[in-house]
């Protein structure tokens, strides 16, 4: 850190509960009754995976020409520790990373230097990938060196006074758990692992259920609709069981009984029994709730397009206008929408009703979830919030949430799973929700068109809170701004949606939110290395694989 930065910079004082208490300037809390203050380190990987070591230029005040870690610093007040460690390692080093991961979350010490100043530090440990070319600043560093782990390791345990006090903690705690460190070489992020032919039997059966569920529907509402057909609707798509049954059996990721399989087979819940014809139950009404929040949620955003093909409510309105029909032909279409929503509503809650009380429960509790999350994003977009809070809140609700989080749950609840596997789930479940919100959020800003099926930029031009919408709020001045300002509203231009396009992507905004993924994957990954014991080992590795295609899928 230079002189002038040092001489502004602020620590974060914490109680001996790790909670803020206050701020001070950082040289002037350095001294022999150093209060316990807020710090990082990091552990820097490249792809052979050696470890960086650097060696503190002999003008440091403290620790000087001692070997020690990557990088140290210290969170600015209010800064998140990830950001302020990218930060601190663009100071020092000039390079970026990739792959951050916290992998000793409570790691503290006390130590005290030969000239009699102390350290006092709740201090996390990050190790991640180098990205770049380093560019040491000669005033931190006055030399490195790219080294194998386990040589560290070694050195640190027979000549432990050559490095500083920290990283003589910190590297024998992490050498035993060096399933934590990307020792490895990289994952290929564009390669997603197959599914495996377990994950695809259960999603075979949840397609035979739907199929079977959705006959019955039809068999019924012919039984019950009053003679005379559906008018506008006869040909095609049809009336709505048969509009139901295309949409719901006509493809799909099946993502969401996908997540529901390996959280049942992690907890140890077996093919062929009658838990399993649970999950299966559950899976199929996640199906049918999914394809109502898709079509209520076009009629609401106004979206022309889904899975590459005209939005239900454009469909309707189409078929109305090719009949001639009477009244407002979108009106029509929105209304028929609404109710091809309700419709597979209805039979998610029919699906569901036969559960076990416990999975009842928690279904009932996703379904005000979803709810509670589309009110939130249809009243934030009003109100034009931009704040970071609301668009994360939003995210779980809509997407984290009923997309991975809880069909884990469900899983996990056919199982019988206890408590404690419940909990370690759901470490795991929050984190890769929030990947999987975040990638949602990149494809709904600069997707392909041809993958998501919708058009490019869709979320932008809606104006949507996203966590991209709220960094650019942050970020974007000039004509950027004037172009977050109007879209949404009736003073759109055809070019705003490029235009913010180009500009998140200038103003480093794709690449945070990229960045914010890699992290939260990784801390999914972590939080199963960490718990391992708790899962099967088909299941742990089914979750580790599943991570990878939620995070970086391109649909």
């Amino acid at each position: 850190m230079t002189a002038i930065e040092a001489e502004h910079d602020l620590v974060v004082l914490l109680d001996d509960d790790g909670n803020a208490t206050g701020t001070a300037p950082r040289l002037a809390v350095h001294t022999d009754d150093t209060p316990l203050h807020q710090a990082f380190s990091l552990h820097l990987f490249d792809d052979e995976g050696r470890v960086l070591i650097t060696r503190r230029a002999l003008s440091k005040r403290t620790w000087p020409g001692v070997w020690t870690n990557s990088c140290c610093g210290h969170p600015q007040p209010g800064e998140d520790l990830a950001d302020a460690v990218r930060r601190r390692l663009r100071e020092e080093l000039g390079v970026e990373v990739e792959d951050l991961r916290v992998v000793l979350p409570d790691f503290r010490y006390r130590a005290v230097d030969a000239s009699g100043v102390v350290e006092n530090e709740i201090c996390p440990v990050f190790a991640g990938r180098v990205k770049g070319t380093l560019r040491p600043d000669p005033s931190e560093v006055s030399e490195h060196a790219w080294i194998a782990w386990s040589d560290l390791a070694t050195a640190i345990r027979a000549t432990p006074s050559v490095y500083s006090p920290w990283a003589g903690l910190q590297v024998p705690q992490l050498d035993a758990e060096r399933c934590r460190l990307p020792l490895d070489p990289p994952l290929d992020r564009d390669v997603l692992p197959a599914p495996t032919a377990a994950e695809d039997a259960t999603v075979d059966a949840v397609t035979d259920l739907l199929a079977t569920e959705l006959t019955w529907v039809g068999t019924v509402w012919d039984q019950l609709a009053p003679a005379g057909g559906p008018g506008p609707l006869t040909d095609e798509p049809g009336d709505l069981p048969a509009w139901l049954r295309s949409l719901v059996l006509g493809g799909g990721k099946r993502l969401r009984p996908r997540m529901c399989h390996w959280g049942f087979v992690a907890t140890g819940g077996r093919t062929g029994t009658a838990a399993h014809t649970d999950l299966v139950r559950v899976a199929a009404a996640l199906e049918t709730l999914h394809l109502f929040a898709l079509v209520h949620d076009d009629v609401m955003d106004q979206s022309d397009e889904r899975r590459g093909r005209p939005a239900a409510h454009v469909v309707a309105a189409e078929r109305h206008r090719l009949a001639d029909g009477h009244g407002d032909s979108d009106r029509f279409g929105e209304n028929m929408a609404i109710l091809l929503g309700d419709l597979a509503h209805c039979e998610a809650d029919r699906l569901a009703h036969t559960l076990p009380l416990e999975l009842r429960a928690s279904w009932y509790e996703l379904n005000l979830e979803l709810i509670i999350g589309q009110r939130a994003d249809l009243t934030g977009a009003a109100s034009r919030r931009d704040d970071a809070a609301h668009a994360e809140a939003v995210a779980a609700l809509k997407s984290g949430a009923y997309t991975i989080a809880r069909p884990l749950q469900l899983g996990a609840l056919a199982a019988g799973a206890s408590v404690h596997q419940r909990d370690a789930l759901a470490g795991y479940g929050h984190h890769l929700g929030r990947a999987f919100a975040w990638r949602d959020d990149v494809l709904g800003a600069w997707g392909d068109p041809v993958a998501t099926g919708k058009p490019a930029g869709d979320d932008l031009r809606e104006g949507k809170t996203t966590i991209i919408w709220t960094l650019g709020a942050e970020r974007l001045d000039g004509a950027a701004a004037r172009a977050m300002a109007r879209v949404g509203t009736a003073g759109a231009r055809p070019d705003d949606v490029p235009l913010l396009q180009q500009a998140l992507e200038d103003a480093g905004v794709r690449k945070d939110v990229e960045d914010r993924i890699v992290v939260e994957a990784d801390r999914a990954l972590a939080a199963l290395e960490t718990d391992a014991a708790e899962f099967t080992p088909e299941g742990l590795a089914g979750l580790q694989a599943i991570a990878h295609t939620v995070s970086w899928r391109t649909a």
